[in-house]
């Protein structure tokens, strides 16, 4: 969370520019999840919205920033009708972990995009974090592993297990196995679908939505980060 955080922080500043002092940003967190981000730019002093379909990811997240004392305004919400959820403009909206490839059809996205575009204020940043798709291979069945976990005597190994749906959309399967003293288990088996759209075409519905100064950025985070400008007013 706080390399997340560091990492995001400097790249706002590059976008709106050091004149602007975090306590001034508002930040719109359209797919929070259990707050990795959101908690992470309310430490740094921002005033941070947070938004999620999953009800029982908000529930989390506000017991982490009561846990920290941290002030987040956080509710549940579709990004596709986010902006009557909120009091605009913000200043920053935030759309990260690959969470726009969970809508699973371009009008869709671009019907997101446009509730982004609507709360931002003039000269405001969209910054989208995605899978780079263009460098996965297509259609055929992958597993990926991340190592292992340890708690206690207990050893935790999380892996992703993909399986396509045509060259476009896949579902994965998070899955946690646990070792320990008792037989081997499975702790978590969770299901979803992406769809495998590419950053060229990401930035082209971001720029039908209604942003400029579209493009991709490398390096800042793990994954590449496409950054969108309202317009600014006059």
């Amino acid at each position: 969370m706080a390399r997340q955080g560091a990492a995001l922080a400097a790249l706002i500043d590059s976008e709106l520019g050091s004149a602007a002092p975090p306590a001034s940003l508002r930040i719109l967190d359209v797919a929070c999840g259990i707050g990795t981000q959101a908690l992470a730019l309310a430490a740094r002093g921002f005033h941070v919205t947070a938004r999620d379909t999953s009800a029982g990811a908000i529930a989390r997240l506000r017991r982490e920033a009561d846990a920290r004392g941290l002030a987040v305004d956080a509710a549940v919400a579709d990004m596709r009708a986010v902006a009557k959820t909120v009091t605009a403009p913000f200043d920053v909206v935030l759309a990260l972990d690959n969470a726009v490839p969970h809508l699973l059809r371009d009008a869709d996205i671009e019907l997101a995009f446009r509730q982004f575009h609507t709360v931002l204020r003039p000269g405001g940043a969209l910054l989208c974090s995605v899978r780079d798709y263009d460098k996965i291979e297509r259609g055929v069945p992958t597993t990926f592993t991340y190592g292992e976990r340890r708690r206690g005597a207990e050893v935790l190994r999380p892996r992703q297990e993909w399986t396509w749906e045509g060259a476009t959309h896949y579902r994965v399967a998070f899955i946690i196995d646990r070792d320990g003293p008792a037989a081997p288990t499975t702790l978590v088996h969770a299901v979803t679908r992406y769809y495998a759209i590419s950053v060229t075409r990401l930035l082209e519905l971001m720029a039908r939505a209604g942003f400029v100064s579209c493009r991709r950025v490398d390096e800042a985070t793990y994954q590449p980060i496409l950054i969108g400008r309202a317009a600014p007013s006059g």
